[in-house]
């Protein structure tokens, strides 16, 4: 019993995780404010191109540092079954960044960013109906990208890079929660009478799981950019799939305890002769530790952008990028005892569009303001709660200070507005049956205060 329940929970605690889309975009507060449109900004360069477009780093003329961060707080309200569930609300998370760029000779110029492309974070009351799928899932991930761009000619640049990811996963879970637990009973009452039959206690497990783990992977990126004209310019930019084994440890206690009741057959030389009301408490401790793995990618995207300087003080621009999310067909897990256990996901392609623009109103103050549309790609029949599913419409805007002579100040607000949604969750129970729930989601936002210091040379 014990390695079974171990086996279990341990493949559906990390497969779900895996569940939907979880892409992060938050880069820096004035991409931010402005919807990401900074792709084909090879005028406006600073050292936050390391992410947009590395290859604009190629028309700086200096030495460029940033750091920032940006504070996500998202939360919708939940139905199982057109039941109300608590409200999910997993508090704040912080994505920090850094970046910054050094012209070489030879037209050459190197970058360098650190910042995070994946994360997800969701928390759910102790005691909703789907605790058994999830309570509290938290992912971060960091990559670590170092580029080395060139000036082809005074209009054409294009860059490489590689991208050292780290990922680590944590989720918390209440396995078999509100399952009944079923007991075989075979035993003497008086010779040669047996009892026969099965027993059932409703609600008797009561186990909390968490499984946690990390590694690291290896992917590139390449970028291009090219400037049309004086005040128009193009960027494109494509980052490769990330290949991750996740290796982990995965704790389980708790107990299996419950009043079990049932009507059992009384039988003597193989004939039923009679039935027997029977009960009995079930009090059984539970504790197991070991380790499990899964093979996972982070999917590749292809990014374009085009910015255009209207006037001295206005400047506009536009991104679209498509991910690859169907290339994660599914998940392999390795886990312990030799069990193995392969999660299919079914999720599909998807687009997210930006455009923004800025306008300088004094020398030393700019104001901005966005606009992104961004695709769910998550399966309606392959649902997980792991992330509130829906597509997102996100409303930026922000303000640029000049502190001093190059120091500069980007401060930005976010605000997300998700579609209202639902999917189909699927849950094991503990005799091996799919219990299916309908799983909505609805008054979905996420708020995201930013802030960037930038500093040239």
């Amino acid at each position: 019993m014990k390695k079974l329940i171990f086996a279990a929970v341990a493949a559906f605690s990390l497969g779900a995780a895996q569940g939907a889309g979880f892409g992060i975009y938050e880069a820096s507060a004035r991409g931010n404010a402005l919807g990401g449109a900074l792709v084909g900004d090879a005028f406006e360069v600073d050292a936050t191109a390391n992410y947009y477009n590395p290859a604009n780093i190629a028309f700086a003329t200096n030495i460029q540092f940033a750091v920032g961060a940006t504070f996500i707080n998202p939360y919708c309200d939940v139905k199982v079954d057109g039941q109300t569930q608590d409200r999910m609300n997993p508090g704040w998370f912080t994505v920090p960044a850094f970046y910054f760029t050094v012209p070489l000779p030879m037209d050459f110029a190197f970058g360098f960013g650190t910042y995070t492309e994946f994360g997800l974070g969701t928390r759910y009351g102790h005691n909703w109906t789907l605790a058994g799928d999830t309570q509290k899932t938290t992912m971060r991930q960091v990559t670590l990208n170092p580029n080395l761009a060139y000036k082809i000619t005074d209009r054409w640049s294009v860059s490489g890079g590689l991208r050292f990811s780290w990922i680590q996963f944590i989720n918390h879970k209440s396995p078999y929660h509100r399952d009944t637990l079923y007991q075989d009973v075979d035993q003497l009452v008086s010779a040669p009478v047996r009892a026969q039959g099965t027993i059932s206690a409703p609600d008797a497990y009561h186990l909390n799981s968490r499984l946690k783990g990390d590694d690291w992977g290896v992917g590139w990126n390449a970028a291009t950019s090219f400037k049309a004209t004086e005040d128009l310019s193009f960027g494109l930019v494509y980052r490769s799939q990330i290949k991750h084994k996740i290796k982990g440890n995965y704790d389980m206690y708790g107990n299996v305890d419950g009043d079990a009741s049932g009507t059992l057959n009384l039988v003597a030389g193989g004939n039923t002769i009679g039935q027997l009301p029977f009960a009995q408490h079930i009090h059984l401790s539970q504790y197991e530790h070991g380790s499990a793995s899964a093979k996972l990618r982070l999917p590749r995207s292809i990014t374009a952008g085009v910015n255009w300087r209207a006037t001295e003080k206005w400047r506009v621009g536009g991104t679209v990028t498509w991910t690859e999310w169907s290339s994660v067909k599914n998940i392999d897990f390795k886990l312990p005892y030799g069990h193995s256990f392969r999660q299919p996901l079914h999720w599909n392609d998807v687009w997210r569009f930006g455009i923004g623009n800025e306008y300088d109103v004094l020398d030393w103050l700019t104001l901005r303001c966005g606009y992104i549309y961004d695709m769910d790609p998550s399966s309606k029949h392959n649902g997980t709660t792991m992330i509130p599913s829906g597509d997102r419409h996100i409303i930026g805007t922000g303000l640029g200070f000049k502190l001093a002579e190059n120091l500069y100040l980007d401060l930005g607000y976010s605000f997300i507005r998700m579609n209202n949604d639902d999917r189909f969750i699927k849950v094991k129970t503990r005799e091996g049956e799919t219990k299916h729930y309908k799983f909505a989601t609805h008054n979905g936002f996420s708020h995201l205060v930013s802030a960037t210091i930038r500093y040239s040379f």
